[in-house]
């Protein structure tokens, strides 16, 4: 029986999927893991290449969409298709150090926790090479969902999380997969049927190889909308 899917949503990821992959390997030994890749139709053979770290280790899915876009609805399409007990997120671009992973599931198999965020904003965490403009959208970000919609959570906006596949299926209903901000909306639906969500300190890099997809202005007005309708609709 599965015990942990890893879900990954690529779109011109070639020169880190593979990489990663390799390095969650190391750090899942030990757990029954399948790695679910949910590629938006890659040109530059992103799916290729995860398909080819299936041969080294033979727990890759991958699942190549052609007729949908977008990180949110990419998500939701991996954790549809999960297996496991256990739901892994985190980003393609190898912005999150899977070093915590252990840690993240022994809080839940512990019961010490019913989602854990690896998490840039609290003691011991450290964001190497972030420029000036996107820390500051992330911080304002975090802030107006504090004071909004009164989460005590301080990343709830980062996509390097792990939660039982039981408590998707009771908040899946409710989620709106319109932009980047559906990873915030997550975690608030969440916090309000109860479930004790935890953060552990964790490393983010900003990303060395290949262009980000984040539109800064866009998602910035998507995030507006979306927690005008959180708080007030």
């Amino acid at each position: 029986m599965v015990e942990l899917s890893v879900v990954l949503a690529t779109y011109n990821e070639k020169e880190n999927i593979g990489v990663l992959i390799d390095a969650l390997q190391e750090h899942v030994k030990g757990i029954d893991t399948e790695i679910i890749v949910v590629d938006d139709n890659s040109p530059d053979d992103t799916a290729k290449v995860a398909e080819e770290a299936n041969k080294r280790h033979g727990n890759v899915r991958v699942i190549v969409r052609k007729d949908a876009r977008g990180l949110a609805t990419a998500l939701l399409r991996g954790f549809e298709e999960s297996k496991g007990t256990y739901i892994l997120t985190m980003d393609s671009d190898l912005a999150h150090d899977p070093k915590i992973v252990p840690a993240m599931i022994a809080l839940l198999r512990n019961k010490e926790a019913d989602f854990v965020i690896g998490s840039r904003y609290v003691r011991g965490s450290k964001v190497m090479g972030k420029p000036f403009i996107k820390a500051l959208a992330s911080w304002v970000a975090q802030g107006i969902a504090m004071l909004w919609l009164g989460m005590r959570v301080k990343d709830a906006s980062n996509n390097f999380r792990m939660f039982p596949n039981a408590l998707y299926q009771r908040v899946k209903d409710d989620l709106h997969p319109d932009g980047n901000v559906m990873l915030m909306e997550f975690v608030h639906r969440a916090a309000q049927q109860g479930y004790r969500i935890k953060e552990l300190p964790t490393l983010y890099y900003e990303r060395s190889k290949g262009a980000t997809k984040l539109r800064l202005g866009k998602e910035t007005a998507r995030f507006i909308k979306n927690m005008w309708r959180l708080r007030f609709g």
